[in-house]
């Protein structure tokens, strides 16, 4: 339901900035993090070896928790909202669960189909769950923390702006605290309509958990 009200594309119920945020969050996250990566670098005059470090640090990490969330998509092959609000988003004899007909009741009042409905933006072409932005973003939360030795930072994040062209990264939002990032995009990924509420937290604790364990065992500082 809490999908279905704020994640539609036509939502009234959803705010500008509850928009603003979902949309920044289209952005390509492989070009979103490396730009946070430069910023980092220029912004701390890091040498060149701590910025190889750095650079290894962000495409390593990232790697390593997209490949586990994607393991995780395939094995457990849940819907996407769209799939399971409307059935006819799939292709035009539906999703092949329950009647055919559009509008089909499966007796439970909470999760009537809505023909039509569609998320913000083109949902990804991959299983639901867990959500891997929100994997990757917590994930490179840790990755920046331990970099920065800090849980208080202020890391300049670019994301999409819908006043700008297409794939820009435009728009700049500047995070305090890990926390703040994770929780933001679990909601995005909501307020877009791609992913439901546990399938953002649950792709959080991955993306942290991966990262927690190959910066325990990789990427050590060189005196």
């Amino acid at each position: 339901n809490e999908i279905r009200q704020y994640g539609g594309s036509t939502s009234s119920d959803r705010t500008p900035a509850q928009t603003g945020t979902a949309r920044f969050w289209t952005a390509n996250v492989i070009r979103q993090y490396n730009r946070v990566l430069r910023d980092v670098i220029d912004l701390k005059g890091l040498s060149l070896l701590a910025s190889a470090r750095l650079q290894a640090m962000v495409n390593m990490v990232g790697a390593d928790a997209q490949i586990a969330v994607m393991y995780a998509k395939y094995h457990y092959l849940f819907w996407r909202p769209v799939t399971a609000i409307d059935p006819g988003s799939v292709k035009p004899s539906a999703d092949g669960f329950g009647p055919s007909p559009i509008g089909f009741s499966d007796g439970n009042s909470a999760t009537d189909e809505e023909p039509g409905w569609r998320s913000i933006a083109a949902t990804p072409n991959h299983p639901e769950y867990p959500a891997a932005h929100g994997s990757i973003t917590s994930a490179m939360a840790e990755v920046f923390r331990e970099f920065l030795g800090t849980n208080q930072f202020d890391l300049p994040v670019h994301g999409f702006d819908p006043a700008g062209a297409a794939n820009n990264l435009d728009a700049v939002r500047t995070f305090t605290t890990p926390a703040e990032m994770r929780n933001q995009i679990v909601d995005a990924r909501v307020w877009a309509g791609f992913h439901y509420r546990f399938s953002g937290i649950q792709g959080v604790v991955l993306g942290r958990s991966v990262a927690k364990s190959a910066l325990r065992s990789a990427f050590r500082p060189i005196d």
